[in-house]
C-alpha cells in the first residue's frame, strides 16, 4: 500500500518532550502516556482545565481556535520531539508549529486543503472528474449537476449539510445560500477509510460502512467495520483514497476519508488529517488490532514502540440510539448494559428532563453503543440486546 509521494522528512530529536494540541479526544493524552512519551499539553483559552494526566509535564494555554499562529508564541523548551493533535481545530496549528520547529509533519498546506472543502475539490480535479462543484452566488450549477449537496466551505459534524433536489428548489433558496459550497450529489453507499501515512506511503487500516438518516441532512446513525465489500470494490476504494492523499500531499499521520461507491466507481466526499469521529478508530482497533492513534504517533517519532494486538471481534459497530423529537423522562439500566456480551462502550448524552431535537447534525444525537460480534448477525443481536435492556421512557 504505497505511493510515489515520498518526501525527505526532518528528523525528530528524541531527547525532548512532545507537544499535544487540544483536549479531545481522550485518546490523545492516553496514547502518548501509553507510549511513554512525556508531553506539554496545549489547550485553548476557551477550554476548561483538564484533569491531571500522567505524562503531561506542563499545561499551556493558547487561543488557537481563533488564532492558529498563537502556538508559535508558546514558551517551549529548546528540544521537542514531535507535535501532535488529534482534533479538527488543532490540526493546522500543530502542522504550523511542526514546520516552524523543523519537525516531521503533514504539510500545513495539506491540512488547509482538507479543512477547506473548496480547496480540497480544486486540488483533486487533477485526479477526479466528479463531482461538479462551485460556490453559491458565484458559480451557477447546470441542470445535469442536480441533485446537489450544499454545505459550509469549512464545517464539521454535518452542520449545514442539505440536499437540493432540482433547479427550481435551487432558485427558490439561492438567496439564502450565498457563500456555501455546492457539489453534485453522488448516489450509492458511503464508506470511511482509516489510514496512517509514513513518509508519503499510505497504510490503509480499515474500510467502514456508514448509514445515515438520508436527505436532507445525512446525519450518521451507524458505522460498521469491516465494510462488507466485494474484493474489486474494496480495491477501487483503496486506490481512490491513495490517489486522494497523494493529490493533497498528505505525507504523515492519521487520515479519515469518506467515499461513495456508485456503479463500481469510488468518489471522495471529504478527507481529514486526523482519525475519524464517531468512535471509528475504536471500531478499527476492535476488528484489526491496529491502533490508529499509536501509529500516527509512530509516523512522527519512529522510535515509538507500538505493540501488535490481535483483533477482539470479527465485526464491530457504533449504533446511535434513534430517539428524536422526544423528551426523556428517565434512562435506566445503562450500567447493566455495559456488562452485556460484546459491549465495548456506551455513552448517553442526555438525561431525564432533556429534549432530543430532530437530528440536523451530529451533536443532536442522544448517545450510542459500541459493540462487537462473531459475524453480522451476532453483532446485530448484541446491539438489539442493549436496546431491549436499556429502559428509556419518553413523553
Amino acid at each position: 500500500m504505497t505511493t510515489s509521494c515520498r518526501t525527505e522528512e526532518p528528523i525528530s530529536d528524541r531527547s525532548g518532550p512532545a507537544v499535544l494540541i487540544g483536549v479531545t479526544p481522550a485518546e490523545g493524552p492516553d496514547t502518548l502516556q501509553r507510549l511513554g512519551i512525556p508531553f506539554i499539553w496545549v489547550i485553548d483559552t476557551e477550554d476548561e482545565e483538564p484533569a491531571p494526566v500522567q505524562g503531561a509535564i506542563q499545561v499551556l494555554r493558547a487561543p488557537f481556535y481563533d488564532d492558529p499562529l498563537s502556538v508559535l508564541r508558546l514558551p517551549l523548551p529548546g528540544s521537542v520531539c514531535g507535535v501532535f493533535s488529534f482534533t479538527e481545530f488543532g490540526s493546522w496549528p500543530a502542522a504550523l508549529l511542526s514546520e516552524a520547529l523543523a519537525l516531521p509533519t503533514v504539510p500545513s498546506r495539506a491540512v488547509l486543503r482538507t479543512r477547506n472543502k473548496l480547496l480540497m475539490r480544486r486540488a483533486l480535479t487533477s485526479q477526479f472528474n466528479k463531482p461538479a462543484f462551485g460556490i453559491a452566488g458565484h458559480d451557477e450549477p447546470a441542470d445535469e449537476d442536480f441533485p446537489l449537496i450544499v454545505k459550509p466551505v469549512e464545517g464539521t459534524a454535518s452542520r449545514g449539510v442539505e440536499l437540493l433536489a432540482d433547479h427550481s428548489t435551487w432558485r427558490a433558496r439561492k438567496g439564502d445560500l450565498n457563500g456555501l459550497m455546492w457539489e453534485q450529489y453522488i448516489p450509492g453507499p458511503e464508506y470511511s477509510v482509516e489510514a496512517v501515512s509514513f513518509a508519503g506511503e499510505h497504510r490503509i487500516l480499515a474500510i467502514t460502512a456508514k448509514q445515515t438518516t438520508g436527505a436532507p441532512h445525512f446525519v450518521e446513525k451507524r458505522h460498521e467495520a469491516p465494510a462488507p465489500l466485494a474484493p474489486d470494490d474494496a480495491m477501487e476504494i483503496h486506490d481512490c483514497v491513495i490517489r486522494c492523499l497523494d493529490a493533497l500531499e498528505v505525507t504523515l499521520g492519521a487520515t479519515h476519508t469518506e467515499v461513495k461507491l456508485n456503479n463500481g466507481r469510488a468518489t471522495v466526499i471529504e478527507t481529514h488529517t486526523r482519525g475519524g469521529g464517531d468512535r471509528i478508530p475504536l471500531l478499527t482497533k476492535l476488528v484489526t488490532g491496529l491502533d490508529q492513534y499509536e501509529l500516527a504517533v509512530q509516523s512522527v517519532v519512529p522510535w515509538a514502540e507500538v505493540k501488535e494486538r490481535a483483533p477482539v471481534h470479527a465485526r464491530a459497530a457504533v449504533h446511535y440510539f434513534p430517539w428524536e423529537e422526544v423528551t426523556i423522562d428517565s434512562i435506566e439500566s445503562a450500567d447493566e448494559c455495559r456488562s452485556l456480551d460484546g459491549v465495548a462502550e456506551i455513552r448517553l448524552g442526555v438525561e431525564g428532563g432533556e429534549t432530543v431535537p430532530r437530528w440536523r447534525h451530529s451533536h443532536d444525537r442522544p448517545g450510542y453503543v459500541v459493540a462487537g460480534g462473531y459475524d453480522a448477525e451476532d453483532l446485530d443481536q448484541r446491539i438489539e440486546a442493549v436496546t431491549r435492556q436499556l429502559r428509556v421512557t419518553f413523553h
